[in-house]
Parts: C-alpha cells; structure tokens; sequence
C-alpha cells in the first residue's frame, strides 16, 4: 500500500475485487491505496485501512441509526455519521467539532459528496458497476490538505456501501 499524497489524489476509484466480495480497494490506476473490508458476509463491522492508519468502522441502532469511526483497537469515537431519516442525507460529527453534510448528489442516487456546512465540495463519489460495485472518486482542492482525507474518503465509502446494500435489501422487500 502507497501513501495517499495531496497532490496524486486524481483517478481514484473503489474497486470491488470479486463481485460477491464484501472487501473494496482504493486505487489510483494499479497502486493500491486503501482497503475496506467487513468482517462478516452480512453485518456492518469494517476495518479500514491506509498505509498511514487503520480504523473500525461500525453502524449502531435499528430504527435511529449512526455509524461511527475509531482508531482500530481503540473504544473513542473519532467520528460520528447520522443519516437523515430518508437516507439521502447525513450529518458527520468528527472529534474537533467540526461538522459535514454527505449528500446524494444525483436524482438516481448513484453520485454523493461530502460537503462543509457552507456547502462547500469536499469529495464526491461517482457509483459504477453492476456485479462490481465501485466509485470513482474526485478530490477538490480544499480536501487535499485535510490531514482527514483518507479517513473521509475511506468513512464516506463505507457510509455508501450500507447505503447501497440497504437500498437494495428494500427494493427486494418491495417486490416480493
């Protein structure tokens, strides 16, 4: 794994290795630059990792939901993510305070973003494939000198793949 660097944060993408694997990587072209991988076929416990640093990832709740991010091996919440009740939106409360909005950015649903409370762009995530699920993910200025990127981009993906998997859990529910 290589070091995620402010200035080669362009073509990144999540990559799915094996359809029905529930383990994503991000790249840039062949260089590996992070992993999410769940622990179990079903469930939301995820180790993310980066060349730099490692976190769990974990959603709590049933009907009133949250996900949070620690430091792996450690029980502090550095971040705290609270969807809104329809899901197209959330709240991420990180440790300092600082608040931003992960929003849906497209009417299909397959573009988000990570945005600041002034609704200025951070990271967006472009979702592609069918059997492999993937993002193309792009970085604006501002995000690349966040000593949190790799955190918002790792925490965000893995906020997109619980999304995604509930939104097709229901669909399948809904047809019967």
């Amino acid at each position: 794994m290589i070091d995620l660097e402010p200035n080669q944060v362009h073509g990144l993408e999540w990559r799915q290795p094996g359809a029905f694997a529930r383990s994503f990587e991000l790249r840039r072209g062949d260089a590996l630059l992070g992993t999410l991988t769940f622990a179990k076929t079903f469930g939301s416990l995820a180790e993310g990792q980066t060349s730099r640093a490692a976190w769990s990832f974990k959603r709590n709740g049933f009907f009133s939901t949250n996900a949070t991010a620690r430091v792996l091996g450690t029980e502090q919440d550095i971040a705290v993510y609270q969807p809104n009740w329809t899901g197209s939106k959330g709240m991420l409360t990180l440790a300092g305070g600082e608040r931003l909005i992960l929003k849906n950015t497209s009417f299909w649903g397959g573009d988000w973003g990570w945005y600041t409370e002034s609704d200025n762009p951070l990271v967006h995530f472009r979702s592609r494939g069918v059997f492999h699920h993937g993002a193309e993910v792009s970085v604006e200025e501002p995000a690349r000198r966040r000593p949190d990127l790799p955190l918002l981009l790792l925490f965000g993906w893995y906020v997109l793949v619980l999304h995604q998997e509930d939104s097709a859990a229901t669909a399948v529910v809904m047809t019967g």
